[in-house]
């Protein structure tokens, strides 16, 4: 007999570690304990589960056969209500011999025929999970270890129950938690995909705010010098034609008075500064050095120019002596350096300039180093420098470099790179 009870308790173990679904293992379960001869068990049994929170025991399997009635009315046990419903509160094992004598057994159905119950708790530990109910014969003669061993099962079945609970439970988490980590993906990669859309957006305005930059600058050279050739020529030659006409109005007059002779030299004063003023504004706008001689000469004339009016000792080296640059370079490098030289003389408060500028076949470099106060870091890429920023792009247009280092008390770097080759 012991035999058969370890035998029984080995094939529920081996059914409660199968890899069925919960209510196909039950089921297999229910069938092997209804072939346990000395329990003395019917081909009938099932498995109510607890709802803590509604307080009810619901039928979750059966195996046998059973009515359509009492299928439907059981569906539901209220804890403490006919056998399982106080196994439910109670967690203890009950027997009954009779479901009619029974006053325990306040549940009965239109068809239901006489017989006896095993009521037993499925427990995980102390926690009730559900309740078990096997079919005997009427009044039997129960089996002396018949408690001991189906507690134990009780037990086996409970601790499955709340395992396989567990391990769905942590799949859904898994399910969710691999879910959340797909969508954060998902909207990872959307976020990355459309921060790169609004970096492409950004570099193409850059770069037509560039290009328009540039062809500002470029009409506004080209205007530059339009008005500096107007200037230079056309109103030249009004005041010089001026000149001529009262230098012949002059040689005519007989015997002109001396207030005449005062108005006509003032006049010629007034022309000849005129004369002056405008080659001054000519120059200003466009040089007519950098268009005639090139590049290196209208660098030493801004230099001569610089020192003139600033008062500052300025030192300018050209290595080699003879710049090649087309126009185009020729013009930026030339702004840039008027930039650079405004900058010293109303911020630096420097008393020596050097400049360098560098011509190889790769590249031109125009370096100007000052002893003044010195740029502060903050300063460098303050949006209301516009004159450093005016250089940055001026330089950005060819693919150039530009490099400002500053120590106070020291002066100031500036350190420009203007590709051969490359173009607009």
């Amino acid at each position: 007999m012991v035999n058969q009870e370890y035998q029984t308790l080995y094939e529920v173990a081996k059914a409660l570690q199968s890899s069925q679904d919960l209510q196909g293992m039950l089921n297999r379960v229910l069938k092997i304990l209804t072939r346990f001869e000395e329990l003395k068990v019917e081909n009938k049994a099932g498995i109510f589960l607890l709802d803590e929170q509604q307080k009810v025991l619901r039928l979750y399997t059966t195996i046998g056969i059973f009515s359509q009635e009492f299928l439907e009315k059981e569906q539901e046990v209220p804890f403490g209500n006919c056998l399982c419903g106080r196994v439910a509160i109670s967690g203890q094992l009950l027997t009954s011999d009779s479901c009619f004598t029974d006053v325990c057994h306040e549940r009965s159905f239109t068809d239901m025929t006489e017989h006896g119950h095993y009521i037993i708790p499925l427990k995980n530990r102390e926690d009730m999970v559900g309740v078990m109910f096997l079919y005997t014969r009427t009044n039997p003669t129960w089996y002396q270890h018949s408690h001991q061993v189906l507690l134990s099962i009780g037990g086996l079945i409970g601790s499955a129950i709340v395992h396989i609970r567990n391990e769905k439970k942590l799949r859904q988490s898994r399910d969710t938690l691999s879910q959340e980590v797909a969508e954060r993906k998902k909207i990872e990669t959307e976020l990355l995909r459309y921060r790169d859309h609004l970096e492409d957006q950004v570099k193409v305005r850059t770069e037509q705010l560039r290009n328009l930059s540039n062809q500002l600058q470029s009409a506004r050279e080209e205007e530059k010098t339009r008005i500096a050739r107007t200037v230079h020529d056309e109103l030249g030659q009004t005041l010089t034609a001026l000149k001529l006409d009262l230098s012949w109005v002059e040689r005519r007059l007989t015997d002109p008075s001396k207030a005449i002779q005062e108005k006509i030299h003032a006049l010629y004063d007034l022309i000849e500064s005129t004369i002056q003023r405008a080659q001054e504004i000519s120059s200003e706008l466009r040089p007519r050095v950098l268009d005639l001689m090139g590049l290196g000469e209208a660098l030493r004339w801004q230099t001569r120019k610089f020192m003139d009016r600033a008062g500052i000792e300025c030192k300018l080296v050209i290595r080699p002596g003879t710049l090649k640059l087309d126009t185009d370079r020729s013009t930026t490098l030339f702004r840039i350096y008027q930039e650079l030289l405004t900058n010293i003389a109303r911020h630096a408060k420097a008393t020596k300039v050097k400049v360098i500028c560098r011509q190889t076949p790769a590249q031109v470099e125009l370096e100007v180093i000052d002893n003044g106060c010195g740029i502060l870091p903050g300063k460098m890429d303050d949006i209301q420098s516009l004159g450093l920023a005016g250089i940055r792009e001026r330089i950005l247009i060819w693919q150039g470099e530009v490099v400002i280092s500053g120590k106070a008390g020291v002066g100031t770097r500036v350190w420009v790179r203007l590709p051969m080759q490359g173009a607009l």
